[in-house]
């Protein structure tokens, strides 16, 4: 788990936190800049690939603009992957307007103390 001060976690620390999640279910996962694993720079967040299970979650920076990630996620699924994007639970309005119509599901996150907490899927 994630310790952090209050108010001080961000997606990287969500990323972490599901990575390690997966990680028990599975031997092998990927966490990577979400850049550098589609190829396109200049997107902010992290990519964690779960091999086994035929799945990516992007975690997208605060900063970083939902919309840019919808052609993003179809590029991804069109390579056989399952595509989830998870986003602070203050971002899901936006992440369900923003990406209705793409092959993904959408999942919260927030903190807890020191823990993070994730949402169950949802399809926007």
């Amino acid at each position: 788990m994630v310790l952090t001060a209050p108010g001080t976690i961000t997606h990287h620390h969500a990323a972490t936190e599901a990575a390690s999640i997966h990680l028990h279910y599975e031997g092998e996962v990927v966490e990577t800049p979400l850049g550098s694993f589609v190829g396109v720079g200049g997107l902010d967040g992290v990519a964690v690939l779960a091999p086994n299970q035929g799945l990516v979650e992007l975690f997208p920076g605060e900063r970083q603009p939902l919309a840019t990630l919808g052609p993003v996620a179809a590029s991804v699924a069109a390579s056989g992957w399952r595509v989830a994007v998870i986003v602070p639970t203050a971002r899901m309005g936006d992440a369900h307007q923003s990406l209705r119509g793409f092959p993904l599901h959408l999942q919260s996150w927030w903190s807890e103390g020191d823990h993070i907490r994730f949402g169950g899927p949802e399809v926007p």
